[in-house]
């Protein structure tokens, strides 16, 4: 009966280091992705930034309000200004010049550059949202078995020693309901373990059809 049992922890054991295996090389697989992926989002995001410091850069150089003795055309060099000649006329330019800059100030659309910097970040993101969801999906996956693995090989080093280790299997059974919530993570219909397949076998039909130089 002990026997039977060891033979059966040692399968289970097998089942688990080869299903850890393959996610971690799928794992593997999909790292070098998820790296380019983050360097390229950082730098459309900081461009992104950058334009848009350089939108509140240039609305935050437009004059102030222009006061009663001189004001100062909008959209022109501040270092040109006209003197009024009459009170009536320095008010008239003043409140001109005052309409026209919160027209400027109160507009909503950001510049072109603004609009190109963040359409090249909403096209990158929509890229490569799916490869990120899968990377985080499968990352979980590994850290998830790793925790298990972990806590099953201090069960181990208790039980295998003595003849608890007949009760391995189901203490193996119950830890894995309670960190797999009763789904079975093995199974083909898994979409993990199936998107981890298909990748695989992606990549060796890839490696398979490379010509090999032989020197």
């Amino acid at each position: 009966m002990k026997a039977a049992c060891l033979a059966v922890a040692m399968v289970l054991l097998t089942g688990c280091a080869t299903a850890l295996k393959q996610e971690g090389w799928c794992l593997a697989s999909l790292t070098p992705d998820y790296l380019q992926a983050q360097e390229e989002l950082s730098s459309l995001e900081a461009s992104w930034h950058r334009a848009m410091d350089r939108r509140n850069a240039a609305l935050n150089a437009i004059p102030s309000r222009p006061t009663a003795k001189t004001a100062t055309a909008p959209h022109s060099d501040p270092a040109i200004s006209f003197e009024a000649n009459t009170p009536g006329e320095a008010r008239r330019t003043a409140r001109q010049a005052w309409m026209v800059r919160q027209d400027y100030v109160g507009q909503d659309q950001p510049s072109p550059s603004t609009n190109e910097a963040y359409a090249n970040l909403a096209e990158a993101r929509a890229r490569y949202q799916p490869m990120l969801l899968w990377y985080g999906k499968v990352y979980e996956r590994v850290r998830t078995r790793m925790d298990e693995e972990e806590i099953l090989s201090e069960v181990r080093m208790v039980l295998l020693p003595g003849p608890g280790v007949i009760f391995y299997p189901l203490i193996r059974w119950n830890i894995h309901s309670v960190f797999w919530d009763g789904t079975d993570p093995d199974a083909e219909s898994d979409p993990v373990t199936r998107y981890c397949t298909d990748r695989l076998s992606a990549i060796v039909a890839v490696a398979d059809r490379t010509p090999h130089h032989v020197e």
